[in-house]
C-alpha cells in the first residue's frame, strides 16, 4: 500500500500544480480516519474552554500543541501517518496537505474566530518535525 501512496503522490506532482494538490489533500484530510484527535474529544475540550485561547491552551495539554511567546502551534516530532509512516523515505510533501485540511477542520470546530493555518515544516520535506503555526485573525 506504501508504495502505491508515494505512487499516486508522485503522479500528482508531476501533473497537478500545488494550489490543485493543497485543495485535493486538504479535502480528503478533513475526513481522516486516522485522526488522533476525534472530533467527539475537541467538542469536549471546547465545551470545558471559556474562550478561543483557552481552548488552545487546552489543547496544550491534551495533544501537540505548542505556544511559543503568544504563537500557537501544531508540532509532530515525526510522521504519524499510517500510510507513509512506516517507510517515509520517497514519499511526497504533498501527503502533508492532507495533515494541514485535517488541522484546519480541527480547528474549524474549535475556535470561534477566523484563522489560518500555515505549515511551516514538513518530515517529508526533510525537515525534523511537522510545524504548523496556527494564526489567529482576532
Amino acid at each position: 500500500m506504501t508504495i502505491w501512496i508515494k505512487e499516486l503522490l508522485n503522479q500528482l506532482d508531476e501533473n497537478v500544480d500545488e494550489p490543485t494538490r493543497k485543495r485535493i489533500l486538504g479535502g480528503c484530510g478533513a475526513k481522516c480516519p486516522f485522526t488522533h484527535l476525534p472530533d467527539e474529544k475537541l467538542l469536549e475540550i471546547k465545551k470545558n474552554s471559556r474562550n478561543d485561547l483557552d481552548f488552545l491552551d487546552n489543547l496544550i495539554s491534551q495533544w501537540r500543541v505548542v505556544n511559543e511567546d503568544g504563537q500557537y502551534y501544531v508540532v509532530f516530532d515525526r510522521c504519524y501517518c499510517p500510510l507513509v509512516n512506516e517507510d517515509t523515505d520517497g514519499a511526497s510533501k504533498t501527503l502533508c496537505f492532507c495533515t494541514l485540511g485535517n488541522l484546519q477542520h480541527k480547528f474549524e470546530i474549535g475556535l470561534n474566530q477566523d484563522f489560518e493555518i500555515d505549515m511551516l515544516k514538513s518530515i517529508l520535506s526533510g525537515d525534523d518535525a511537522c510545524r504548523f503555526k496556527i494564526k489567529l485573525k482576532n
